[in-house]
């Protein structure tokens, strides 16, 4: 009989996973027996639409068996196949052109032969990489912080410290695979915090949008559909300023040295110089700025990245390899550009940990990774203020959903309850219609 079925996914995971607990009294563990890599399938009906949703897993593990009375329970450690695929598989040859079409590559025949929809939209630079004996899912590893949407602006700007001298360069960057139950996807994190008609949008995202979701209380009655109320809500973190600081969040220094012509520059990259080309999850104009004694704490780098170019790799001509040079008739296709999206990648993924929560909702098992989801949460003062303004116009609004738990327990009510939590993030504070406090304008 089964008694749990957990199911998980996440922007940040290449697959899906679940577990599966089962109470056994016909010992089907060891006469059937159940020995790891077997299918599981789940069809599960749902009130939110007539047609089933389907599960398909691979058992990689058992634990926790508990025997008592000739009868056991445990659990089934499960994963989607192409988890168990690729821990068998090295890459060896050559992989060439946009990332899209590389993981396009190694998600097929070739390779994985995974038979899922693959989501995705094009890099801004071309890849050729040796991939060396590396597993699939790794080289996407390595692709992904590579990665710049083709719409991101990098022209220049002045620097408002007057005591920088390093050239400044702006832009974002950064991208995310993960599967759902849809399928594969590769987009970067400004096509999936924008609009679905913004600059930035991806036609081929496959994000829905979810709400409001509404926050009840003990004296507060909402009326309509009961399935879009929130049960609970809990905010992990809103302001680190020191792993900020750390991570280069603000601003960062990178140091270039090319090998090949003895060239040194210095770049300093600012997030508040490229937050209004950025789409956005809230509504908040600019960036949330740090003074500390009368200096501005995000004006200043905080992390310094040395890098190595190398334009030649890949190059075989006589001519200029750097398509940055003037003088370059026919540069290198596969040049170097980590000045591009080295800081960039870093300070737009720690941006979207500006506020992160975990809600817990009544199930809702059509909710995937990488869906927006509006919320709107009671605002905390009295009530006479309240009915003027009944929520926390700052903590509410549309957040992205950055991991999914759906939890099947089949020993509550005649055909089992599900449970949803979501743990979401976003980058910044506030309703889109409504202005924020926070920033400096």
């Amino acid at each position: 009989m089964v008694v749990s079925f957990t199911v998980y996914e996440s922007i940040l995971s290449p697959f899906m996973a679940a577990n599966l607990i089962i109470s056994d009294s016909a010992d089907l563990l060891n006469s059937f027996p159940i020995q790891g890599g077997e299918n599981i399938q789940f069809l599960l009906k749902t009130t939110f639409d007539d047609a089933p949703i389907k599960y398909n897993f691979k058992v990689y593990k058992i634990s926790g068996r508990i025997v008592k009375n000739k009868k056991q329970a445990y659990m089934l450690g499960l994963v989607s196949e192409e988890a168990l695929v690729n821990e068998t598989l090295r890459v060896q040859s050559h992989l060439t052109g946009n990332p899209q079409a590389i993981i396009t590559k190694l998600l097929g025949s070739e390779y994985i032969k995974s038979g899922k929809e693959f989501f995705s939209e094009p890099s801004r630079f071309e890849v050729k990489l040796n991939a060396n004996r590396t597993r699939p899912f790794d080289i996407i590893s390595k692709l992904i912080v590579k990665s710049v949407s083709p719409k991101t602006n990098y022209s220049g700007n002045t620097s408002s410290n007057e005591n920088e001298t390093a050239q400044q360069i702006r832009g974002s960057a950064g991208f995310f695979f993960w599967e759902t139950k849809r399928g594969y996807n590769f987009f970067s994190i400004d096509a999936l915090c924008d609009e679905k008609d913004g600059k930035y949008a991806a036609p081929d995202l496959q994000s829905e949008a979810w709400g409001p979701y509404l926050e009840g209380t003990a004296n507060t009655e909402i009326s309509g559909d009961q399935r879009f109320l929130i049960s609970n809500v809990v905010f992990s973190s809103e302001v680190d300023l020191m792993t900020s600081l750390r991570k280069g969040k603000y601003s960062s220094l990178m140091v270039f040295f090319n090998h090949s012509t003895g060239e040194y520059e210095e770049y300093v990259y600012k997030i508040k110089d490229s937050y209004d080309s950025m789409a956005h999850l809230g509504g908040q104009e600019s960036i949330s700025l740090v003074p500390v004694n009368q200096i501005e704490l995000s004006d200043y780098p905080t992390r310094i990245m040395s890098m190595v170019l190398d334009h030649e790799a890949w190059y075989n001509e006589p001519g200029i390899a750097n398509p940055e040079d003037e003088k370059a008739k026919d540069p290198n296709k596969f040049a170097d550009w980590q000045k591009y999206y080295a800081a960039q990648s870093t300070a737009r993924t720690e941006l979207l940990n500006n506020q992160e929560a975990t809600l817990a909702i009544p199930g809702n098992p059509l909710i995937c990774a990488g869906d927006k989801i509006d919320i709107r949460l009671q605002n905390k003062i009295s009530d006479a203020v309240k009915n003027r303004n009944p929520y926390d116009e700052e903590s509410s609004g549309v957040y992205l959903v950055k991991e999914t738990t759906q939890t099947y327990n089949f020993l509550e009510g005649t055909t089992g309850t599900l449970k949803t939590t979501l743990r979401l993030f976003r980058d910044s504070y506030g309703m889109k219609d409504k202005p924020s406090s926070r920033g400096n304008k």
